[in-house]
């Protein structure tokens, strides 16, 4: 009966190995895609980089690409269409050879092809290279910021002798971008920890074509001279410090993108001019009052011909 007992622990045991050895451990995985692995020298072509979360709900990613700078070179970035809202550090080339990206996804992603951002590279001379991540995390969407696990796929890349044009596949897909961004609702807040305490707003968007280039914001407390305030060239979604701390002007954002396309959102005043402190008001009684005056000489006048 022991040897029994004995006997049906150790399948027990085995069963239960073999289910672990059975189950892979599930990672969120950030890989490069690409149609080609092969391009000749002078040739341009698009990198998009991919996360997979293998089930899981991520809402932070960051990393540092590195790419070698003597065979490749850097043409542009695009984030359009990218599943993060809010880049706390823009994707940028930071030094000769390495971009480096933050940014958060409120609510999270769960998916298998989630587009991070887009590199477009020039080859520059023959030769073989690679692309990889590193520094790179992802955290998951529990409450926690808890880190997840995390694998990488590098991205090996062959550069040959240049080929006439005739026969050099299109390898950058073209974007015609006519759409202005997205809509966007920017927020006004007051925290003690951040700029001191100051009122500051907060503002981002995305653009579906080729990615959005910049915002600018003007505060005016003129509604209708405000066309002519100054805009002020800001970052998203740092925190931009008003310049207004009463709250009594007009504020507009407007986000910019890489084809020039222009969108403006506009917030009113939480404090806004009394009636009789906002000048513009004054000036439509006085045009007001000028008007019923010319219009009374004129009726005088036609009263006198009779």
């Amino acid at each position: 009966m022991f040897k029994t007992y004995k006997i049906k622990r150790y399948l027990d045991l085995v069963v239960i190995a073999l289910v672990f050895i059975a189950t892979p451990v599930l990672a969120a995985e950030i890989s490069f895609d690409t149609k080609i692995n092969s391009v000749a020298v002078g040739q341009q072509f698009q990198v998009s980089v991919v996360l997979n979360t293998n089930g899981e709900e991520i809402n932070a990613v960051e990393g540092k690409i590195i790419f070698p700078s003597d065979l490749l070179k850097l043409k542009e970035i695009r984030d359009a269409n990218s599943i993060v809202s809010f880049w706390v550090d823009k994707p940028k080339l930071e030094s000769d050879g390495q971009i480096a990206f933050s940014g958060i996804i409120p609510g999270g992603y769960q998916g298998q092809r989630g587009l991070l951002l887009t590199l477009i590279f020039v080859s520059r001379k023959e030769g073989q290279g690679t692309i990889e991540l590193q520094n790179a995390k992802t955290l998951l969407n529990d409450g926690n910021g808890t880190e997840a696990v995390l694998s990488i796929t590098p991205y090996q890349f062959t550069i040959s002798q240049a080929v006439s044009a005739s026969s050099t596949p299109l390898v950058v897909s073209p974007i015609i971008d006519k759409e202005p961004p997205e809509s966007f609702v920017p927020e006004i807040g007051q925290n003690s920890t951040i700029s001191g305490g100051k009122w500051f707003l907060v503002f981002a968007t995305q653009d579906k074509g080729l990615g959005v280039d910049h915002y600018e914001v003007k505060e005016t407390r003129q509604r209708i001279f405000g066309v002519f305030a100054k805009w002020v060239t800001a970052e998203s979604p740092y925190p931009y410090v008003l310049q207004d701390q009463e709250l009594r002007s007009y504020i507009f954002v407007k986000a910019v993108d890489k084809a020039g396309n222009v969108r403006i959102e506009e917030i009113s005043p939480q404090n806004p001019l009394s009636w009789y402190e906002n000048y513009e008001n004054w000036l439509i009684i006085i045009l007001g009052l000028a008007i019923l005056y010319a219009i009374k000489k004129l009726l005088w006048r036609r009263y006198l011909k009779k």
